[in-house]
């Protein structure tokens, strides 16, 4: 009785630590959101690394953890924004998110973001906001960059819209880095991500 009990305790011990072993390595990012260190890139195009994560905060209350993907690390926010590399941001919800909200903020930050190139890139927006959908806690989005293909937008995996072109992808992606004096945005997930 003894040795099949100690027999059956190793086994589940073996199994557990082999569940450790196979799984993805990941930040604890929080309390609750566990944000992955590397993120493949579908099609064999590579992988990229976490560069660093930060949380989204409104009234006091956490709202999403916001992760930014790069080939490699860097704390540069101009040259992250203007670089023409695969990249990818990623926000990872711990509460629901309205959808009227949630249109309102990227609406405002495309006025930013995009800054003398709004106008010509007003179609892009148009098609990215129209994809957005209401965020649920423990959604995944994903903003993710390649070269040549455009920007692919993406709830929980699933792509809603790809939009082409480097310019939307830096009007995007400087609605969480651009550091300018017009527009401070959120600092403290800004320089989360960026690893500061």
């Amino acid at each position: 009785m003894f040795k099949k009990n100690w027999a059956a305790k190793v086994l589940a011990l073996a199994s557990v630590m082999c569940m450790f072993v196979i799984s993805t390595p990941a930040v604890q990012a929080s309390d609750d959101v566990a944000i992955p260190e590397k993120l493949t890139l579908d099609g064999g195009k590579g992988e990229l690394v976490l560069n660093g994560t930060g949380t989204r905060k409104k009234f006091g209350f956490k709202v999403y953890e916001g992760a930014l993907y790069l080939q490699a690390k860097s704390s540069d926010s101009k040259k992250i924004i203007e670089a023409d590399e695969p990249m990818a941001i990623t926000m990872s919800w711990k509460r629901q998110g309205p959808i009227d909200k949630t249109t309102d903020v990227f609406s405002d930050g495309f006025k930013y973001g995009a800054g003398a190139n709004y106008d010509a890139q007003k179609s892009n927006i148009d098609i990215f906001i129209k994809s957005l959908v209401k965020a649920e806690k423990q959604d995944t989005w994903k903003y993710i960059y390649i070269p040549g293909e455009g920007t692919s937008i993406q709830y929980n995996d699933k792509v809603a819209a790809t939009i082409t072109g480097l310019d939307f992808k830096k009007a995007l992606f400087s609605i969480w880095l651009l550091e300018d004096a017009t527009f401070t945005g959120d600092e403290a997930l800004r320089k989360g991500m960026l690893g500061k």
